[in-house]
């Protein structure tokens, strides 16, 4: 993020503080008035910190969730119906470029909402496939699991994956691949993590070999272990070096290696609701170690107490890791 845009977003979140605090008053609701209506950026702030609050407070506490989804309820499924039906009329009312973009996306969101695997924000679960084959789902993932005849399919609809496929004991041996939205990968006894990331998919390469092919055309391509590519329609990136430390997620836990601060949070920001910035003055520190993923908090924490930094906390879902102030001489 631009420091403009973080400090912007910071006043937004500041302002969202002042106005709901007990002693606001007119005089506070006239400045963020004039506030809001000096600037484009200033409003769009503002939407973004809305929409965080209305996220972080509208999701109820895991326990809950979870019977909500496996109840299924006529209720729940009434809102659903509803919130698609809204985006299928924005499909409509957006421009043929935009409308097309929209469409895959809804989709893919649907798909998501009704995905027979699917995990939490912060939760990582592993399973055990028919085939003999284990599978992690990272944070916020679903997919459908299609194990037929002639094909095991995986269909990730969102989120990230790390597969360690097994031999398959049917004969002849049923391809296993997995489709995004952007292709198919096809599994050549390997080790590898499928991560959709907006208008392409980045898979990484840790044992054996993966077949990429887009799924608006363009030639398939094989990497090779210790290779990651990112793919996207009618197109197939460069590889580039694997990172050896990005599976550790399976293991509960974020392993930087001289990586950058910011790189870190945006990794970090993933596993808890809410947002998460980082101040551009310490985005450029450095960080080398294991953090484990049970405590996002207790991760902040530490940076802290190991780097030049302090923790923001504006409200419980406005988060940032700004730079320590200097110590004042006695």
């Amino acid at each position: 993020m631009p420091p403009a845009d973080y400090a912007i977003l910071q006043e937004a979140a500041e302002w969202f503080a002042v106005l709901r605090a007990d002693d606001a008053g007119p005089a506070d609701q006239q400045a963020w008035e004039r506030w809001h209506a000096s600037s484009s950026a200033h409003r769009a702030a503002w939407r973004r910190v809305e929409a965080v609050s209305a996220e972080f407070r509208q999701v109820p506490a895991q326990p809950a969730r979870e019977a909500l989804d496996a109840a299924g309820s006529r209720e729940a499924q009434a809102r659903r119906r509803a919130v698609v039906k809204g985006l299928l009329a924005l499909c409509l009312t957006t421009g043929t470029g935009g409308a097309v973009l929209l469409r895959r996306d809804t989709r893919s969101w649907v798909a998501s909402l009704n995905a027979g695997e699917k995990t939490a924000v912060g939760a990582i679960r592993q399973l055990a496939l028919a085939d003999g084959s284990q599978l992690w789902l990272n944070t916020a993932t679903a997919l459908d699991l299609d194990y037929g005849p002639g094909l095991r399919r995986i269909a990730l609809h969102g989120g990230e994956i790390y597969i360690a496929t097994a031999r398959d004991s049917q004969q002849p041996a049923r391809p296993l691949v997995v489709d995004t939205v952007h292709g198919r990968l096809r599994a050549l006894g390997t080790r590898f993590s499928v991560q959709p990331q907006g208008a392409a998919t980045l898979l990484a390469v840790y044992e054996g070999s993966v077949e990429v092919a887009p799924r608006d055309g363009g030639a398939p391509r094989i990497v090779p272990a210790g290779r990651q590519v990112r793919f996207g329609d009618g197109f197939i990136g460069e590889p580039f070096a694997a990172d050896p430390n990005g599976a550790a997620w399976i293991e509960y836990r974020l392993q930087p290696e001289q990586m950058r601060l910011d790189d870190f949070l945006a990794q970090l920001s993933r596993y808890r609701r809410g947002h998460l910035g980082c101040a551009p003055e310490v985005a450029h520190l450095r960080l080398v170690g294991s953090y484990p993923l049970a405590d996002t908090d207790r991760i902040l924490a530490a940076l802290e107490a190991t780097l030049p930094v302090k923790i923001n906390r504006l409200h419980d879902w406005w988060v940032t890791v700004e730079a320590q102030p200097p110590q004042s001489k006695q």
